[in-house]
């Protein structure tokens, strides 16, 4: 299945250039021509690798919804939800391509109108603009398909370990570190993910010198992963007497979940050494 999804998000061939010294085109050929927006069998024709891939992302998804329902697979925790997992990584690919196809039979059914109704001036204005919605419609359906189709990070759908430790800046690094805790849970709720704490370490001010936890929940990796680093606050801080502004630091570190893996350990792999005192001891 990976290799498939692989294979699926390839980009596309690249263009061969022309040999050395075959002429260009004159200038008149491009030269204030208006750039014509391509019906819906243009743009077929024009990208047929699109096409192919996306007629192949819908085939396995298909396939792979129909396995969903195999008492064999259900049987199987792992491998449900790898499949389930996969299902759901080109849902909104597949929903896209029936959007595009039927925006396309729609196009269709416009122009014939508009052949059936070329003596009638206001329907043909109103064909017009029709015509005119769904081939702007036509075009950013087909910029979406190509933007799913891009190759994303295979550890983009991995739950996480969030670590917020506390920098420099005294306590109110403790502090500016809990605000940091904060947000993150608040994130999390609102994007319906799931959160436990695995360790902290309370500063003595309020906040934390340490604070790791637990998300899961859908992308929460993609979502994630570039708020690794070092988080910088000036401001006020409560402990702070003369008002003076201070800069206080918190580094946050964002680690993927890791597959689980079985451990097995051949009993004669295992070397045992016992060993006993050899002096009085002392009691």
């Amino acid at each position: 299945m990976e290799a498939f999804l692989a294979g699926l998000f390839r980009a596309p061939p690249r263009a061969v250039p022309a040999p050395r010294g075959t002429p260009l085109p004159s200038l008149p050929l491009f030269y204030g021509r208006r750039r014509r927006r391509p019906s819906s069998s243009v743009v077929c024709m024009a990208e047929p690798y699109l096409i192919a891939k996306l007629d192949s992302a819908e085939k396995a998804w298909k396939e792979m919804s129909v396995r969903l329902a195999d008492p064999d697979i259900v049987s199987d925790p792992s491998e449900y939800q790898k499949i389930a997992q996969s299902v759901s990584e080109l849902d909104q690919v597949v929903t896209t391509y029936r959007q595009f196809k039927d925006c396309e039979r729609q196009l269709e059914a416009t122009k014939a109108l508009e052949k059936e109704n070329e003596g009638d001036p206001d329907m043909l204005e109103m064909i017009a603009s029709e015509l005119e919605a769904l081939s702007n419609q036509l075009a950013e359906l087909e910029e979406k398909m190509k933007f799913l189709l891009l190759p994303s990070d295979p550890l983009d759908s991995r739950n996480i370990l969030l670590e917020v430790r506390a920098g420099a800046g005294g306590d109110e690094a403790g502090i500016w570190a809990g605000d940091l805790v904060r947000m993150y849970q608040r994130y999390c709720e609102r994007n319906n993910w799931k959160f436990k704490p695995v360790s902290c370490s309370e500063a003595e001010m309020g906040g934390y010198k340490t604070y790791v936890m637990e998300v899961k929940g859908k992308q929460v990796y993609s979502k994630l992963k570039f708020e690794s680093g070092v988080h910088r606050v000036q401001r006020v801080p409560l402990t702070e007497a003369m008002g003076r502004v201070h800069t206080s630091t918190a580094t946050v570190a964002i680690m993927p979940e890791a597959d689980e893996v079985d451990v097995v350990i051949d009993p004669k792999d295992i070397e045992l050494k016992t060993a006993r005192s050899g002096g009085a001891g002392e009691c």
